[in-house]
C-alpha cells in the first residue's frame, strides 16, 4: 500500500454482553480502514470497543460504561499515524491489515466481481 491510500475511522455494532434482563447490549466498535481511489479497502486488525461489560461486586449487576468517545479518539489517532506513514512513503505491515470488500459500486467492486460472489454465497446458504 502506498500514498494512493487514505486511512479513516469506521464503526460497526457488536454484542458487548447481556444486561441483567437478559437482553443483548449492542455497542459501537471503531476501527481504521485504508482505501484507494478505485475503492480497494483494507481493515486494521485492532478494534476499539465503545464499552465493556462490568460486574458490580456488591450487587452482581452488569453495566456497560460509555467509552465511545475514548474509543473513537484512539481510532482517530491510529488513522492519523497511518496517514502520516502513507504520506512519507512507508509501506503498511501486512500482518495488521486484512482486505475487505471494496466500496460498493467502485471500480474494484466491479473488477473483483463482489456482487456475483455475494449472490453465489446467498444461493449456497439457502
Amino acid at each position: 500500500m502506498n500514498k494512493s491510500y487514505t486511512a479513516y475511522v469506521a464503526s460497526d455494532l457488536y454484542n458487548a454482553g447481556y444486561a441483567c434482563d437478559g437482553r443483548p447490549f449492542i455497542a459501537d466498535s471503531f476501527y481504521v480502514v485504508v482505501e484507494n481511489e478505485a475503492g480497494r479497502r483494507f481493515r486494521h486488525a485492532v478494534t476499539f470497543n465503545g464499552t465493556q461489560q462490568v460486574f458490580c461486586e456488591e450487587t452482581g449487576d452488569v453495566c456497560f460504561p460509555d467509552l465511545r468517545e475514548e474509543a473513537s479518539a484512539k481510532a482517530e489517532r491510529l488513522a492519523a499515524r497511518v496517514n502520516a506513514a502513507l504520506a512519507s512513503g512507508k509501506a503498511l505491515a501486512p500482518t495488521f491489515w486484512d482486505e475487505v470488500d471494496p466500496v460498493y459500486g467502485s471500480d474494484e467492486y466491479v473488477a473483483q466481481g463482489t456482487e456475483a460472489k455475494r449472490v453465489f454465497a446467498e444461493k449456497q446458504a439457502g
